[in-house]
């Protein structure tokens, strides 16, 4: 692999500085629903890099919150799979069962609906149901796939009913009540203009080994430090298959491919998301909140971004390109466009808007369930709001108190 291209991958997963966070008031709490966090593209479970977190880097969120009385868990997606593919693994990894990705989907995309030894007979939290909801906390593409999750749960668009099964596998009920509330952290609502460098899933899966400490052009058995994920497309590396060879085959099998999280992170591909995971689509009576974050500044009149000199220096290219990058601009707001986190367009994070009418509100005292509950913008960039940082008293302070105050407000839910 080229040294430029594991550069590019390492932006991805947004390893990065701390910077500032809101802090909501500490309220009473009246719910102690559990806490599921979902990671982003790229990202992993707690086994598979042992000793390093995607929530929290070298600092245990999951350890810290249920420190402080509260039920998380953390939950193990497929790193570059679609968000349809990742909501139904999170579906079956919370409430047990064999995955099965449905029939039609899997027979239009040619991959397998029921993958070998893809059946969790430990799952999350197996009480799950509308009397014993949950919250749903996803970071980037997360955020897409647990919003994925309430649409296949709520079963209100007939293109996304009778695909779950229960976990003795008869046909799951769709309903609302199930999801208490979904939190999205930095989430391509509305696509990102990063796509236009990193839409290759090899890429990406590149970058992931460099994080993992694995030299990507060495004979490593990788498939036994970190798992993509991707048996529904045979793609499970084998015993004496080079690196280079099942790289290979996993650019044949998902090049052009649209059942993948890298299309949907595309304008156009979010766009298209959109049209089926919206309001009239996802759990009405669940609660939505969503954090932004921006780590540019703007010049020339707000023509143009800059990054903050205080991003991490990987990011700093990706956020200079997003800044100043020529595109027209799907929302018609102008340079608004360019401000941005390193990854992800800071106005994409607010709410699904391109091809959908999700409302909005930014009145953070008195949340409001079936719409968007904008909670602002964080001085933080992509990787920043889920400890992928070099870690500082003061930073792990920050991360720390972040989380606390989210959980809080949560459980404060009615």
């Amino acid at each position: 692999m080229k040294k430029n291209a594991i550069i590019v991958l390492c932006l991805v997963l947004g390893i990065s500085c701390a910077g500032s966070v809101y802090c909501a008031q500490s309220p009473d709490k009246k719910n102690s629903c559990p806490i599921i966090l979902v990671h982003g593209m790229g990202g992993w479970g707690l086994d598979e890099l042992p000793g390093y977190f995607y929530w929290g880097g070298t600092t245990d969120l999951k350890a810290f919150l249920e420190e402080n009385g509260y039920e998380v868990y953390v939950a193990s997606v497929g790193a570059v799979s679609s968000n349809w593919d990742r909501a139904i693994e999170l579906y079956y990894q919370i409430k047990g069962g064999q995955v099965d990705y449905g029939a039609e989907h899997s027979k239009n995309f040619g991959h397998l609906q029921r993958p070998e030894g893809r059946f969790y007979d430990h799952p999350l939290y197996p009480q799950w149901d509308a009397d014993h909801p949950v919250h749903l906390v996803g970071h980037s593409l997360g955020g897409q796939t647990i919003r994925m999750l309430s649409a296949l749960m709520a079963g209100r668009d007939p293109r996304l009913r009778s695909v779950l099964k229960n976990g003795d596998g008869e046909p799951f009920t769709p309903g609302s009540g199930w999801i208490k509330s979904i939190t999205t952290l930095s989430t391509p609502h509305n696509g990102t203009c990063i796509y236009t460098i990193l839409n290759d899933p090899v890429r990406i899966m590149t970058m992931v080994l460099v994080l993992a400490g694995i030299d990507p052009d060495a004979d490593t058995p990788v498939d036994k430090l970190y798992n993509f994920d991707l048996e529904q497309w045979y793609l499970k590396r084998e015993p004496a298959e080079t690196l280079e060879q099942y790289l290979v085959r996993v650019t044949d099998t998902l090049g052009e491919t649209k059942d993948i999280s890298t299309w949907e992170i595309s304008i156009a591909g979010a766009q298209e998301f959109n049209e089926r995971v919206n309001s009239s689509t996802v759990d009405p009576d669940a609660y939505y909140f969503s954090y932004a974050n921006q780590k540019t500044f703007p010049v020339a009149l707000g023509l143009f971004y800059l990054p903050d000199p205080l991003i991490n220096p990987l990011l700093i290219p990706l956020a200079a390109y997003l800044g100043i990058l020529p595109v027209k601009d799907p929302f018609h707001i102008g340079p608004r466009w360019h401000e941005n986190d390193g990854l992800v367009n800071t106005i994409s994070m607010r709410a699904p808007l391109l091809g959908c009418s999700d409302r909005c509100q930014v009145n953070r005292n008195r949340p409001k369930k079936g719409v968007w509950n904008y909670m602002g913008k964080l001085h933080w960039d992509h990787g920043d709001i889920i400890g992928q940082s070099i870690n500082t008293p003061v930073k792990v302070k920050k991360l720390k108190n972040f989380y606390l105050r989210l959980a809080e407000m949560l459980q404060s839910l009615e």
